[in-house]
């Protein structure tokens, strides 16, 4: 369980990190079962994988979409009690998986992420402007890192605070500029920790130029209220398709349960 510290900096920052929520053999199946999912995003095989540029400007593989759907390590990890619970106490509120994917710096050759914020606040549909004010219900991703993530190896750095004032613009400023910025600082995990930030907050990260490999396995939880305020109406088309709050998302929910305990891990009381 979080401490009332946690959870205040947590809302007062914008981001949290917990320390070793994921080890032991569920860690170790998470990381090779994402493995395989990289060895086939930079082979070209398969579905759903993305491409960015690298710094020398060639295309590089970056990103797997769908990973609930791939093997039941996944969605078992959604459904982890203490990240659950950990969940529950940021939003304050009922809530369900959403979305998912898996992130990815090569070894060398990891992308650049620009400084950004996420949907609604940045990156926007043509034709639509971003949100410049802060939804009444927290709006978070939960960030599980795989691999140790720290400056040599592209990690994240973060603006904190700054997600309670919407969107940001970055109009004049150089990338180099916001990682100077003299609040920015760089959010270091290893291997088992979970980060938790505002989809508000500014973030980004610079190329892995380093030997190791950066892997973060994305899970968007939500209430059913900030889905409809956040993702529901057109400037969002990307978001179409994926389930609201029914049928399908119970389903999901005990089919993951049920994968936690056919993998032999501890699964929430009823």
């Amino acid at each position: 369980m979080l401490t009332h510290d946690q959870i205040s900096s947590f809302h007062t920052q914008g981001f949290l990190i917990m320390r070793g929520l994921f080890r032991g053999d569920e860690l170790a199946n998470l990381q090779r079962t994402a493995a395989a999912v990289v060895t086939e995003g930079q082979s070209g095989r398969g579905e759903n994988h993305l491409v960015s540029q690298a710094p020398d400007g060639q295309p590089v593989y970056w990103r797997s979409e769908l990973m609930w759907k791939r093997n039941p390590i996944f969605r078992a990890v959604t459904v982890h009690p203490d990240l659950l619970a950990a969940v529950g106490q940021c939003q304050g509120r009922p809530f369900y998986p959403w979305n998912d994917s898996l992130v990815v710096k090569a070894p060398q050759r990891g992308a650049q992420v620009l400084w950004h914020q996420d949907p609604p606040y940045g990156w926007p549909a043509i034709g639509h402007e971003p949100r410049t004010t802060i939804g009444a219900d927290p709006n978070f991703t939960c960030d599980i890192y795989l691999d140790r993530s720290d400056r040599d190896n592209g990690c994240v750095w973060a603006i904190p605070g700054h997600h309670l004032v919407g969107h940001v613009d970055w109009d004049g400023s150089d990338q180099e500029s916001l990682f100077k910025h003299p609040q920015a600082v760089p959010l270091e995990l290893e291997a088992g920790d979970v980060l938790f930030h505002a989809v508000s907050t500014p973030h980004g990260s610079r190329p892995n130029r380093s030997e190791r490999i950066r892997r973060t396995f994305y899970i968007h939880y939500v209430s059913e209220a900030v889905r409809q305020d956040a993702y529901g109406g057109p400037a969002t088309p990307w978001a179409e398709g994926k389930p609201a709050w029914g049928a399908e998302r119970r389903a999901f929910i005990a089919a993951a349960q049920a994968d936690r305990a056919r993998l032999g891990l501890e699964v929430s009381s009823p």
